[in-house]
């Protein structure tokens, strides 16, 4: 089972790295480049002379497309934060509990005749006890407000 604890330590690292980046990233919605593009089509249709109707009309649906496909992704921006709201509200429990049982597994392959082991591998496993404590209730209050109120 060494292996094990081999695996867990350097496994630890990548896995922290991975949640420090994807922290880091923005999980907002991509619409400020197509606000963007919107904003200079409607310029451009400002400047498109009255006179030429097809292609002012042309223009014009380009542009509800684009307004569209925007609403689309604010709604599915929207969507996508309330489902994951469980997440990126309570990602330091989770992260805190993650790494109390990467720990427990490191004591557990560490030499177990050093006098501090013992009292280790059980502060560990209380610890674990209490972030997996904290983990479900804040996991059950976010199911609990996602659930829709059914009374009439």
């Amino acid at each position: 089972m060494v292996g094990v604890g081999a695996i867990v330590t350097g496994v630890a690292p990548v896995a922290g790295g991975l949640l420090l980046g994807g922290m880091a990233g923005k999980s907002g919605p991509s619409g400020a480049d197509l606000r963007a593009v919107i904003i200079s089509e409607l310029d451009l249709l400002q400047r498109i002379p009255e006179e030429e109707v097809a292609r002012r009309a042309a223009f014009k649906r380009v542009i509800a497309e684009h307004v569209e496909a925007l609403l689309v992704a604010q709604e599915k921006s929207r969507e996508f934060k309330r489902k994951t709201k469980y997440f990126t509200e309570h990602w330091r429990d989770i992260v805190v509990f993650v790494t109390t049982l990467l720990f427990m597994v490191v004591i557990w392959h560490a030499d177990h005749s050093r006098p501090v082991w013992l009292p280790l591998l059980i502060a560990t496993i209380v610890m674990s006890v209490v972030t997996a404590i904290s983990v479900v209730r804040g996991f059950l209050a976010s199911v609990r407000s996602n659930v829709p109120d059914e009374r009439p």
